[in-house]
């Protein structure tokens, strides 16, 4: 029998909680129903006991010591999932910032859009088949009011593309994944793809657990 994979959501940098069943109960469910653990994580340093951690819009920064801790944590061959959004709500990019930029990922503080490619005609409900890693079997995800991410190190490779160049003719990254050592690490430029609401649309149930499990 597999390894039962054990997911840890952190909640020590005042994230939105795998627990709250308004935003994430489908996402929990489903977690369990493919033979997963996922529990919340009180104390930053008992990421060290599961396989993955997520990250979920934190709304604290990280100090060296829990830089270090990550770094050692994925270099071991763990998996972090930090997840932002738009316009710097809550400093998030900055808070993300102070982790990820020492892996050659920056989230800017601004607010993607798509006119062409979007849900319900919404240009920031972007929707993308641009979804070139965990996209078995994906088409098409829902990928709401992301913001756009800077990749800084050749160890760094796009994830989710917007469907549409911009006028400058250049790809806009919103999902990108550093390889560290063994381990991965992953920024998504938002925190709303997998909630009870963006998780029915499309393939954005396949995407989530291929994140989580894959």
């Amino acid at each position: 029998m597999p390894r039962r994979a054990k997911i840890a959501w952190d909640i020590s940098h005042l994230e939105f909680t795998i627990e709250d069943h308004y935003y994430f109960s489908i996402l929990k469910f489903n977690i369990k129903k493919a033979g997963a653990l996922v529990k919340e994580v009180y104390s930053f340093k008992d990421i060290t006991d599961y396989d993955i951690v997520v990250l979920n819009y934190p709304e604290k920064p990280f100090n060296k010591d829990e830089t270090a801790l990550v770094k050692k944590y994925l270099e071991e061959g763990g998996k972090v999932i930090t997840c932002g959004y738009y316009n710097n709500e809550d400093k998030i990019a900055d808070n993300v910032n102070s982790l990820s930029s020492h892996f050659g990922l920056i989230l800017n503080g601004d607010k993607v859009r798509d006119k062409s490619s979007n849900d319900n005609r919404d240009d920031l409900l972007i929707v993308t088949s641009r979804v070139l890693s965990y996209n078995d079997p994906v088409k098409k995800i829902l990928f709401p009011c992301p913001a756009s991410i800077v990749i800084r190190a050749h160890s760094v490779k796009p994830i989710v593309l917007l469907e549409n160049p911009s006028n400058s003719k250049k790809d806009r990254v919103i999902g990108a994944e550093a390889q560290v050592g063994r381990g991965r690490f992953l920024l998504l430029g938002t925190c709303v793809f997998w909630d009870n609401f963006a998780i029915k649309k499309y393939d954005n149930l396949k995407f989530s657990l291929n994140l989580l499990l894959k």
